[in-house]
C-alpha cells in the first residue's frame, strides 16, 4: 500500500521514526518518502538546471522510492527477503539504464545547489539515525538500491550499508619468454662423396700453384 508523504518540519520529517515501536520498519519507510516525495517535486520543478538530464534522473530516484517502500512494505509484513547470492553469481543484465555522464560523489547536490542539499542532509540524518541502518541492511535489495541515490547526493553511508570489500585483484602474470633454440649442427653426410667429385678435387689440387 503507497504511503503518503509526511510534511516537514525544518527541512526534517515532522515526527522521527519511532523505531521502539512494533512497526519500527513501517516508520523507517514513512520518514524516507517524505524526504524521497517532495525530493522528486523539487527536480520536475528545477528542470532548467538539469536539462536533458531530467528525465533520467527524475526517472532513476522515482524507481528507487518505490522500490524501497515495497521492500519495506514486505519486511513489515513478514516477508524475509532472499539471502544474498554468493560472489560472482550476479545474472548479468543485458537492459541496463545509460550511465549518466557525471559520476562524480555528490554530482546532483552540486548541480541542483542548496535545494538539493537541503534533502540530502534530511537522508543523512535519517540514515544515521541509530536503528535506521540496520533495519535496510536486512533487505540486500534495499541497500542496493539506495547506494546509487547516496552516491548522487553525496551521502555518506553508515558502514552496515556499505558494500563489501572487493577481494584485491590477483597481479597478471606475463607469459614467458620464449627461449631461442640454438640451430642444429650441420653433420657430414654419411654416404660415401662420389669419385667422380674426388678425382676432380685431385686435379684441381695438382693444377693450382703451390704458394711458398
Amino acid at each position: 500500500m503507497p504511503m503518503s508523504p509526511t510534511p516537514l518540519l525544518n527541512g526534517l520529517p515532522a515526527a522521527p521514526p519511532d523505531l521502539a515501536g512494533p512497526h519500527a520498519v513501517a516508520e523507517v519507510a514513512r520518514c524516507l518518502d517524505a524526504i524521497l516525495f517532495p525530493f522528486l517535486a523539487l527536480i520536475a520543478a528545477r528542470f532548467a538546471m538539469l536539462g536533458p538530464l531530467l528525465t533520467p534522473v527524475w526517472t532513476r530516484i522515482s524507481r528507487t522510492r518505490q522500490r524501497l517502500l515495497r521492500l519495506l512494505t514486505r519486511i513489515a509484513a513478514g516477508h524475509l527477503p532472499r539471502p544474498p547470492r554468493k560472489p560472482g553469481t550476479t545474472p548479468h543484465r543485458s537492459g541496463a539504464s545509460a550511465p549518466f555522464p557525471n559520476r562524480r560523489h555528490g554530482w546532483l547536490a552540486v548541480m541542483l545547489d542548496h535545494n538539493a542539499r537541503n534533502y540530502a542532509s534530511q537522508l543523512n540524518h535519517l540514515l544515521h539515525t541509530p536503528g535506521v541502518a540496520e533495519i535496510i541492511a536486512t533487505s540486500p535489495g534495499a541497500m542496493r538500491t539506495l547506494r546509487p541515490l547516496c552516491r548522487m547526493l553525496g551521502v555518506d553511508l553508515p558502514p552496515v550499508l556499505q558494500p563489501p570489500a572487493r577481494p584485491p585483484t590477483p597481479p597478471r602474470q606475463r607469459p614467458p619468454k620464449p627461449v631461442a633454440t640454438p640451430p642444429a649442427p650441420i653433420h657430414p653426410p654419411d654416404r660415401p662423396i662420389p669419385r667422380n667429385i674426388l678425382a676432380a678435387a685431385r686435379y684441381w689440387r695438382r693444377r693450382s700453384p703451390k704458394i711458398t
